[in-house]
């Protein structure tokens, strides 16, 4: 191949790579501060006090309730990649659920050195609650599902570039599920349990900043799930 052939080719991939890495620092979000909303009109409450455990993280494990190892991942789709957080996902969910419910009116602490273990047969488990309560009370549970699905067009080089922020027309769907128990801190007894979720889709989403759009449309579905949590606890009695 003469010179010549060689600099063109180079100016030809140079712009491609550049593409290619542009494409690999879109897989990386920051995840907002969660945003409490205004509570479902006309509900009452629960007032008794409750510390709430941090969540654990099982999603991506279905037909189970095993910790997750995809600790970091916040969404996907076609053209997107895997999307990925430096945030700790299982702390932003369960500091929006302690916010949305204080917002709410309810008598809610953090509690973030508590853990939640479950024993006992599944058809009638307790919980233990390692570490010091500071409430007789304690909301334990688990996040099932929390993530979006980003798919949009993309150019067709070798499969490698996205045209994120680049190309109107991508569709957005988004999931939020928890699984939680109100259980007695000392016996571990289990008063309350539920599984709350809510899921969604948007179509012709236009940029910039459809990452940004997506995290908001996904703390949007679990804005529903808190406020299904807290009217299903709050009707479960004082």
């Amino acid at each position: 191949m003469t010179l010549p052939s060689l600099l063109r080719l180079s100016t030809l991939a140079v712009p491609g790579c550049l593409l290619i890495l542009s494409a690999c620092a879109h897989n990386r979000v920051e995840l907002a501060p969660y945003v409490p909303r205004a509570g479902t009109p006309g509900a009452s409450y629960r007032q008794t006090l409750f510390e709430v455990a941090p969540l654990a993280d099982h999603r991506f494990r279905l037909y189970s309730y095993a910790p997750s190892d995809m600790v970091d991942t916040v969404g996907w789709g076609q053209g997107t990649g895997t999307i990925y957080t430096p945030q700790n996902i299982p702390e932003h969910v369960t500091k929006a659920l302690v916010s949305q419910f204080r917002r709410d009116g309810m008598n809610v602490a953090y509690g973030p050195g508590l853990r939640c273990r479950s024993r006992g047969p599944s058809d009638h488990p307790r919980i233990r609650v390692a570490g010091t309560p500071r409430r007789s009370l304690v909301l334990c549970g688990a996040i099932l599902d929390y993530q979006f699905q980003l798919d949009h067009p993309r150019i067709n080089f070798g499969g490698m570039i996205s045209t994120l922020d680049m190309a109107a027309g991508a569709t957005l769907s988004a999931q939020a599920s928890l699984r939680l128990f109100l259980v007695e801190a000392r016996s571990g007894r289990i008063l309350w349990s539920g599984v709350l979720g809510s899921a969604g889709e948007k179509k012709g989403l236009r940029p910039p900043h459809l990452k940004a759009q997506s995290l908001a449309y996904l703390d949007g579905r679990l804005a529903r799930v808190l406020a299904k949590a807290a009217v299903a606890l709050s009707r479960a009695g004082e």
